[in-house]
């Protein structure tokens, strides 16, 4: 399969995006029109910015290397500070209304950060369909387990379920992915995934967001998943960078050109 064979270069291409501050407003549905007839008859791509970010600063990058290879491609907006069953309502209509202008089509859809989650909480509402409307979701850096820490302080699964609806902050989106949510306690108690739906996740061992990293995967026969040892963003998904060093240099080796030892792996930014 030509996009889950791409998925690499997908992801390295995604390093270049961002994190954007203000919130956009939500894509009306009447945009979403048939696909062109110039692009490629491939699924068409839903693309899901995560929190306090738009398309073009979170998946920008993504959506400018699918339309070069003419895919048709959908970029949706949407208030990420809202519940995220919100959200998930909103791209569940999206998705519903891409397959009704373009009928017979299935849909990939790729998520980073909140979307990712979003992404899969999706494909769970089509879970009972014979036909599933989503062929692959993508979820990068998704917290598909919740997160245990807002503005650096930890939040215990116990405190997050403790915390009063009346505060002002967090924000509802972010309440709900913290680890021991009530939403995240009952999206995840059952299927985690829909069978008919292929998984591709993919998170970096340097995230400072979701950690432990592994948490952005799931264990499941129909997901495939991809530890990057670099970094995906310049947001807060990237912690650390590295300094004048050839990619053929590893911590701990010697370098196999030169026989130099490795430069200093990395420094916080």
């Amino acid at each position: 399969m030509r996009f889950i064979a791409g998925i690499a270069t997908v992801v390295a291409v995604i390093s270049t995006g961002g994190i954007a501050a203000a919130e956009a407003p939500a894509t009306p549905f009447e945009t979403l029109t048939a696909c062109p007839a110039s692009t490629r008859t491939d699924p068409p791509v839903l693309l899901i910015p995560g929190t306090n970010a738009t398309v073009d600063k979170s998946l920008g990058p993504v959506r400018e290397a699918l339309i070069a290879d003419g895919r048709c491609v959908y970029s949706l907006e949407y208030d990420s500070t809202q519940p995220i069953s919100d959200s998930v309502t909103y791209f569940t209509s999206a998705v519903e209304r891409i397959q009704e202008a373009n009928p017979g089509q299935r849909i990939e859809v790729i998520g980073k950060s909140r979307g990712a989650l979003i992404a899969r909480a999706v494909s769970l509402k089509f879970a009972d369909r014979a036909v599933h409307p989503i062929r692959t979701v993508i979820a990068i850096s998704g917290p598909q387990h919740g997160v245990g820490t807002v503005a650096g302080i930890e939040v215990s699964p116990t405190a997050a379920r403790a915390l009063p609806p009346e505060l002002p902050f967090p924000t509802p989106a972010v309440r709900d992915m913290l680890a021991g949510s009530a939403y995240l306690s009952e999206l995840n108690n059952g299927p985690m995934t829909a069978p008919e739906v292929r998984y591709v996740m993919t998170a970096t061992s340097y995230d400072r967001t979701v950690t432990p990293y592994t948490s952005a995967f799931i264990d499941a026969p129909n997901v495939t998943k991809h530890p990057r040892p670099r970094r995906l963003s310049r947001g807060p998904h990237r912690p650390y960078r590295r300094i004048n060093r050839p990619a053929h240099h590893r911590p701990g080796t010697t370098c196999p050109r030169s026989g130099a030892p490795p430069h200093h792996p990395m420094r916080r930014q």
